[in-house]
């Protein structure tokens, strides 16, 4: 009976041990979060500089891209004064289109385990300083907030945020006088404030909603400053209501 009851346990391990192999290889080979997560082991994929990886066989030097990446992380820095994220971004620069289908060819991704990080994905169309600028915003706000505060954060704000580094002609004041009638018709907050919402499927709708937004936080700082936006950020993090916040500070 003994015996029995030590192969029947030897079993169940050994089964659980292949269960949770099999589910390993499935998430870093087989989903977008994995393989992001997986690419600094990848044989693939060299390090070009800090945090900051290509495939190898990609058509661009590395040189372009840490060039690239130096005058994005400038425009970043000069614009909050500092960068707190670099530690916690990771940025992928790739042509294979297999694998951009995968890890994606133009975004920035927080995955929460087993540390809250940032990863930046993008092909080589998209490797430019404008987009490089926007995403790293992104990630630089992330940074002020916890997982949860992130999920709820409008994405108006998020997107309104980064786009002041982006300095693609598509976000322009002018552009946004054109498209909006000099804001009457823009689109109003609310209807912008969840991803569904921003990012849905009709692209035109989803530019113009780009364009709202930079203006909107434009505006914001303007009035205020990049220095208060943090503020602001930190204390919603802290726990305190986003738009009591942010009115409070668009009528001081």
């Amino acid at each position: 009976m003994k015996k029995k009851t030590k192969k029947i346990i030897i079993a169940v391990v050994l089964t659980l041990i292949l269960l949770l192999m099999g589910g390993a290889v499935y998430y870093f080979q087989f989903t977008g979060d994995g393989y992001l997560q997986s690419i600094p082991y990848r044989h693939g994929f060299q390090e070009i500089e800090l945090n900051v990886y290509m495939n190898r066989e990609n058509s661009l030097a590395p040189e372009e891209v840490t060039t690239i990446t130096k005058q994005a992380r400038d425009r970043v820095t000069e614009f909050f004064g500092e960068m707190r994220c670099l530690d916690s971004v990771t940025i992928i620069i790739c042509d294979d289109e297999k694998i951009s289908k995968k890890i994606g060819d133009k975004t920035t991704k927080t995955l929460a385990f087993p540390e809250k990080k940032d990863y930046i994905s993008l092909s080589n169309e998209y490797c430019n300083v404008d987009v490089l600028a926007h995403e790293m915003t992104h990630a630089e706000l992330h940074s002020h907030l916890s997982v949860d505060a992130q999920r709820n954060l409008p994405v108006w704000f998020d997107e309104g945020t980064a786009t002041q580094n982006d300095y693609r002609e598509k976000y322009s004041s002018e552009n946004w006088a054109i498209k909006t009638d000099n804001g009457k018709n823009a689109t109003p907050l609310d209807d912008m404030d969840t991803y569904k919402e921003f990012q849905c499927s009709d692209e035109q709708e989803r530019q113009y909603h780009y364009i709202c937004a930079k203006h909107e936080l434009k505006e914001w700082i303007d009035s205020n400053s990049v220095q208060e936006l943090i503020e602001l950020v930190d204390n919603y993090n802290a726990g305190e209501d986003f738009y009591t916040l942010y009115c409070k500070k668009d009528k001081d």
